[in-house]
């Protein structure tokens, strides 16, 4: 057989046989676009950014001990609480960026298809959600809702990260299957996927101090290799991987 051809075939042969599932993620937000930035040690702040995220723009609720009165007990020092949708630099990738002040207790809300809804079918090919750290301090809180119906069913899931490595990148699955249905609903078809909403909060951590970025969120293929951590709605999953 001719050399040329045998090395051709080679080729689509290895080409074939490369895994799929690592080209088809579905990005939902990779924060390339949309940069804003807020810093408050008290109040909220509500904001719509722009740009090439799932269903061209997000929500981003963040809270900073509010109502005021309260910021004596979950805020003594008035320190300050902040967020940052940055860009890439020489040393750093896009990133969602999040600082929890001293003894504060801070929350924030990332929200997509909250303008226009998304009318997402992520049952057919999808069957996590992901979300990649580029790292984290010793503890996170956080959890995932998703809609379907026009907003009106809705699932939940939810965990702790307890010390996942200071500085050290990994990233976090939310199964479908272990999405808990909302309350009087049967729960969100994933077939049919309106809105979903990432929610940060270090009220349930050790004295404030809650500082992480994220890179990115994703639907993750069906047969894909499991992340770092696998949120099933344990309280505190323990780092798995690296």
């Amino acid at each position: 057989m001719n050399t040329r051809i045998v090395t051709m075939l080679a080729i689509v042969l290895g080409i074939a046989a490369f895994p799929s599932v690592a080209m088809s993620q579905l990005v939902v937000d990779d924060f390339s676009t949309g940069f804003y930035a807020k810093t408050l040690k008290s109040g909220n702040d509500n904001n719509f950014q722009s740009g090439t995220m799932v269903g061209d723009s997000r929500e981003t609720s963040f809270v900073a001990c509010s109502p005021t009165s309260a910021c004596k007990a979950v805020n003594p020092f008035l320190q300050p609480n902040s967020f940052a949708i940055q860009t890439k630099t020489k040393i750093s990738p896009n990133a969602l960026v999040f600082n929890a002040g001293y003894k504060s207790q801070a929350y924030l809300a990332v929200g997509y298809g909250f303008s226009t809804p998304l009318d997402l079918n992520l049952a057919a090919t999808y069957d996590r959600l992901r979300v990649n750290f580029d790292g984290a301090d010793k503890f996170v809180n956080f959890n995932l809702t998703v809609w379907s119906t026009g907003g009106s069913l809705y699932s939940q899931l939810g965990c702790n990260l307890v010390d996942p490595g200071n500085g050290t990148s990994f990233s976090v699955d939310f199964p479908f299957t272990d999405f808990v249905p909302g309350s009087g609903t049967p729960g969100a078809d994933f077939s049919d996927v309106t809105q979903m909403q990432f929610e940060f909060a270090g009220a349930e951590g050790p004295p404030g101090g809650e500082d992480f970025a994220v890179t990115s969120f994703q639907a993750i293929p069906i047969g894909a290799p499991a992340g770092d951590v696998t949120c099933t709605g344990s309280r505190s999953p323990l780092r798995q991987g690296k």
